[in-house]
């Protein structure tokens, strides 16, 4: 049996973006967007050491992203100018129309370079969140009429970093083709693999929790049966007791009606078997008797 073909995506994508992975439910979204109370207060937690690592964060989802839209559009901040300590600056207020009230123009903050529409950071943030937590990895601008796709870059130091993470995963995520994706089977696991297509593998191990699965069947292993035999399964009989019985039945080559699918012994006698259902069939290949068969 040959090396395992799905690899790691935490490896595939720290060495596509430089972005470390992290697990996230969908709890801790909601957790981090009800604890944001605004852009002035909110002191971001750095992803990893200085300057030099959200600097480079920024280029590298810019990249992503120009991959994709064919646009090259320098990432900038959404943040507006503050250095105006004009007493008409600070009462100037504008429309959000996603919460429908008037904000504090320096509370406002625009969606990208490439449209006028502008919102409040805190219906802004609640918008991302959503988003992410869809896995919509290219955010539209919310205005419904509006086909701008939004600049990661931009909101870094809006969206709170595990946020602001996710999104980084998503998107590395929807650069694979889906033939190459693969999760775990194990619902505590899912951990995302790729299929680097060099060979084909059945028995495989997931990198994160160790447990074996069929990468072929993308199932939990199916000990004791081929890919073939499991894939003749009803989706009752995949179950755990339905596999353990398919494993005794194939060691003590029990024989299955072809009409009912219940499992049939013989003890002595000739091949010629008649099910309780009624259906006749050969016990040595398990087709449907006839009066010119031979086995």
């Amino acid at each position: 049996m040959g090396e395992p073909s799905y690899a790691n995506i935490r490896e595939q994508i720290n060495g596509l973006s430089g972005l470390p992975i992290m697990e996230l439910s969908s709890s801790d979204i909601t957790d981090q967007i009800d604890d944001f109370h605004g852009i002035e207060t909110y002191d971001p937690i750095p992803i990893s050491d200085e300057s030099h690592a959200v600097e480079l964060l920024e280029s590298q989802f810019q990249e992503l992203f120009s991959a994709t839209t064919g646009s090259a559009q320098p990432a900038k901040r959404a943040t507006k100018d503050r250095g105006s300590t004009s007493s008409s600056s600070s009462q100037s207020q504008l429309f959000c129309k996603i919460c429908m009230e008037n904000v504090p123009a320096d509370e406002v903050f625009p969606t990208s370079n490439a449209c006028p529409h502008e919102y409040c950071g805190s219906c802004l943030t609640c918008y991302l969140g959503t988003k992410i937590q869809e896995n919509i990895s290219f955010v539209k601008c919310p205005d419904e009429n509006c086909k701008v796709v939004l600049e990661p870059g931009m909101y870094q130091e809006l969206l709170p970093s595990e946020v602001f993470e996710r999104w980084g995963i998503t998107l590395c995520e929807s650069m694979l083709l889906d033939a190459q994706k693969f999760y775990c089977p194990f619902k505590d696991c899912s951990e995302l693999m790729v299929d680097d297509g060099e060979e084909i593998v059945t028995s495989s191990e997931c990198p994160s929790c160790r447990r074996l699965f069929c990468a072929a069947c993308k199932v939990v292993w199916h000990s004791g049966l081929s890919c073939e035999e499991f894939g003749k399964l009803g989706e009752d009989e995949r179950a755990k007791e339905g596999l353990l019985m398919m494993q005794v039945a194939k060691e003590k080559k029990w024989r299955r009606c072809p009409s009912c699918k219940y499992f049939v012994e013989k003890r002595e006698g000739c091949k010629h078997i008649t099910c309780r259902c009624g259906f006749q069939f050969c016990y040595g290949c398990g087709n449907k008797w006839g009066a010119n068969h031979s086995c």
